[in-house]
């Protein structure tokens, strides 16, 4: 499980070319906070999946999610954010939080 925390390293390294250092600004944190609880909420909103805790979040949406939250406040950091790659890390994390299918092995029974 990954925490908000790391969620907020990620999502900055991503955003400066991973030049955050050590810990980040009380002000870069603060940002990126609004956009993690926001991209979540949308998330859960738009029926890509339910993250019903980010200080939680499962290992494998993380990275992604990661990238969601930075392509989010991009805008803000001097980036620029991008619709197109925004829809394609929502169908990222669609597709790895499905369930998948519980198919055990065919048993035939002859008759």
């Amino acid at each position: 499980m990954k925490t908000r925390a790391e969620i907020q390293f990620k999502a900055l390294a991503i955003l400066t070319g991973g030049d955050v250092g050590a810990d980040p600004s009380a002000e870069d944190a603060v940002a990126i906070d609004g956009y993690i609880d926001s991209e979540a909420a949308e998330i859960n909103v738009d029926g890509t999946t339910y993250i019903s805790d980010v200080d939680a979040l499962n290992d494998e949406l993380f990275i992604p999610f990661s990238k969601l939250v930075a392509n989010a406040a991009a805008d803000e950091f001097g980036g620029k954010s991008n619709d197109q790659l925004a829809m394609q890390l929502r169908n990222r994390i669609r597709v790895l939080a499905r369930q998948t299918p519980g198919y055990g092995p065919q048993i035939v029974e002859f008759f």
